[in-house]
């Protein structure tokens, strides 16, 4: 069973490491990416065919791809057009896309010189998938077949998502000649032209002696646009669909790391003050008298708490806080009417105060263990959230009251927005200060914690990585986003459409912005004041690294997000199409992507486990995720899941990945 792999193999590891340390030997820390390289580049390049669309327009580009080792002057990407100025938001998120998941999947180091360079001006973003694959040819230095096109997105993950205007792209191949094979995401072999007619790609490019191909994620189309395979080491090859894996071992198997799922006293504590704080609030949701609860957020708090409540029962500790966690600040949306103007805008600063302050105790010293600093990082989530959705009320209502912020005759749209944001954040600081465990950062190393951490691995390089990243994909929300507008944050959608976590992912996106600048202060600061321990990661970097990965992960899900027009699997009006075998694969195409998310997402959390950790938080996540997957993924195949059903992962990929570099797995 893959899901007990989670629990296992650390104990064995640890044992032989210290069996080869007590014969004066080291065993390098290897998670097995970025096998087969050294993690640099040598000022490679190379040209890969992009195709593009605008309204009833195709066209084909070209892009040239540079990378070279910066010599320690960090990180650098240069995006060019030529004979235009300027690039366009969503081309210049999907390029930091591309490199975030090309690092943390290979381990490449963050150190490095990347330049983009486009033929012509072209507003899309679907060139990331393409750029994805062609810094992964360039670093594992594999040469790119003729005649082979890509379309689509690319996720942290590696996954690669739909793209509109794909009917275009592929008449405007046609017309270019010298293509003979066109991958598109999955799910897309039938896809909307810009009337908004369903178009048969693959019969569309027959007429020109094209093939279409579905793929899912960056290691199939590598195969195909190289013709050479990704390491198995590093890509694992997923399941045809995905199944939901258990994170803990059935009672009284020895073989489980603890029946409660990692985390010892300190998460069962924690635990137990979230569910008694859940269940005040799920009841008072489903007060009959309790009508002015927004019932979309509502339903989605409600599934939440069953999640909680399965996984508690399941004796998943870890998995149980991340969940309940989750419908804890949806609750507290759904509730946010009752709050007026004034109460949350003082609601807001206190928050803001406190929040601040959590961040500078968690960040007095570094952390001296892996599982420490899985600990760090989860805390680190709730204490961002916070500080970022709290700034965010209160800027919003100082704008708006003037001398009077949060007046109730503020902008009903307006504070709505801030109101939730504020009492949202409410809830991420007291999840984050239950969930803290007792001496984490105050008095140094957990006793019980395992996993080193490396000396000298590139922190502040590759929080400056997933800091820009995180820019970029702010940048481009207003044109991803389903509603096409980040500051409507404080509205509502119907849960079964968005999902628990894309409900308040406008907000977050609004809150980040908001804050981004004072959050990246703080941390630059503690970095300067912390305390080194003498030993693994040092003070310098630490603290920039948590909230870069912190304002990552909230922000990320909107790269999995389904562009407005791209209903995969369905007719152009969202209904199901006509039940037919061609149907059917496309619905099975749809399925791929959470399947890969997961597969790859185990295949990291196992990589750290192997370093020695538990990893317990990391490992609560995934729990959790793989619920909520499942949970979107139960449709037949003609009945296609969601299309953003690997976003629950990107938490737990991210931070399996950040943790694995902070130990050693950076290629140098």
């Amino acid at each position: 069973m893959r899901g007990r792999r989670l629990v296992q193999g650390a104990a064995g590891l640890a044992a032989l490491t210290i069996a080869l340390s007590a014969c004066g030997l080291s065993l390098p820390f290897s998670l097995g990416f970025g096998s087969g390289s050294d993690g640099t580049f040598d000022g490679s390049e190379l040209t890969v065919p992009v195709l593009h669309s605008s309204g009833a327009k195709g066209g084909v580009t070209t892009q040239r791809i540079t990378a070279a080792s910066a010599d320690g002057a960090g990180l650098s990407i240069d995006i060019t057009e030529n004979d235009v100025s300027g690039v366009d938001a969503v081309t210049q998120s999907g390029t930091w896309a591309a490199v975030t998941a090309a690092t943390l999947l290979t381990g490449a180091q963050p150190d490095t010189a990347y330049t983009f360079g486009f033929d012509a001006r072209i507003a899309t973003p679907a060139a990331g998938a393409i750029t994805a694959v062609g810094v992964l040819a360039l670093y594992f230095d594999t040469d790119v077949q003729p005649g082979v096109a890509l379309a689509g997105t690319v996720t942290p993950l590696g996954t690669i998502g739909p793209v509109a205007g794909l009917p275009e792209m592929v008449s405007a191949a046609i017309d270019a000649g010298g293509i003979d094979t066109i991958l598109v995401p999955a799910g897309q072999r039938t896809a909307p032209d810009a009337t908004g007619s369903l178009v048969d790609l693959d019969q569309l490019a027959a007429t020109g002696g094209m093939t279409v191909s579905e793929v899912a994620d960056v290691a199939t189309a590598y195969s195909v646009v190289t013709g050479a395979d990704l390491p198995a080491s590093v890509f694992p090859t997923p399941p045809a669909t995905p199944t939901p894996l258990p994170t803990v071992a059935p009672d009284g198997d020895p073989a489980a790391a603890g029946d409660d799922g990692g985390g010892g006293d300190a998460a069962d504590a924690g635990l137990r003050t979230l569910t008694a704080r859940l269940e005040t609030a799920v009841d008072d949701l489903a007060d009959p008298a309790a009508s002015d609860a927004d019932p979309g957020r509502a339903t989605a708090a409600t599934a939440a708490a069953d999640r909680a409540a399965a996984l508690q029962e399941a004796g998943d500790v870890a998995g149980a806080i991340e969940a309940t966690a989750g419908a804890l600040d949806l609750a507290a949306a759904a509730t946010a009417a009752r709050v007026s103007a004034t109460d949350a805008a003082q609601l807001a600063d206190r928050t803001a105060t406190a929040s601040e302050a959590l961040l500078d105790q968690l960040f007095t010293a570094p952390p001296a263990s892996l599982d420490e600093a899985d600990a760090v990082l989860r805390v680190a989530r709730s204490a961002v959230d916070a500080y970022a959705l709290s700034r965010f009320a209160a800027q919003t209502f100082a704008a708006t009251g003037g001398a009077d912020a949060g007046s109730d005759t503020t902008d009903a749209g307006t504070a709505a927005s801030a109101t939730t944001a504020a009492v949202v954040a409410a809830s991420a600081l007291q999840t984050a200060e239950d969930i803290r465990p007792d001496g984490e950062t105050d008095e140094g190393a957990d006793a019980g914690a395992a996993g080193a951490l490396a000396d000298g691995a590139d922190l502040t390089g590759l929080a400056s990585l997933l800091r820009r990243a995180t820019i970029a994909t702010e940048d481009a929300a207003d044109a991803v986003l389903p509603t096409g507008d980040a500051e409507s944050a404080g509205g509502s959608a119907d849960a079964a459409d968005v999902g628990d976590a894309a409900d308040l992912l406008p907000l977050r996106l609004a809150a980040i912005d908001a804050a981004r600048e004072d959050l990246t202060a703080l941390a630059t600061a503690a970095d300067g004041t912390a305390v080194g321990t003498g030993d693994g990661a040092g003070s310098g970097g630490w603290a920039a690294l948590s909230v870069a990965t912190s304002m990552y992960v909230l922000c990320a899900p909107v790269l999995t997000t389904e562009p407005d027009g791209v209903p995969l699997g369905r007719a152009a009006d969202g209904t199901l199409r006509d039940t037919t075998a061609e149907d059917a694969a496309d619905g099975s195409a749809v399925l791929t992507r959470p399947a890969v998310a997961e597969e790859w997402t185990v295949h990291a959390i196992e990589a750290v486990q192997t370093g020695g950790a538990d990893a317990a938080f990391l490992r609560g996540a995934f729990a959790d995720a793989a619920l909520r997957s499942s949970a979107a993924t139960a449709a037949t195949p003609t009945n296609p899941a969601p299309t953003d059903t690997d976003a629950p992962y990107i938490a737990p990929f991210v931070t399996a990945r950040v943790l694995a570099f902070a130990a050693g797995a950076e290629r140098s």
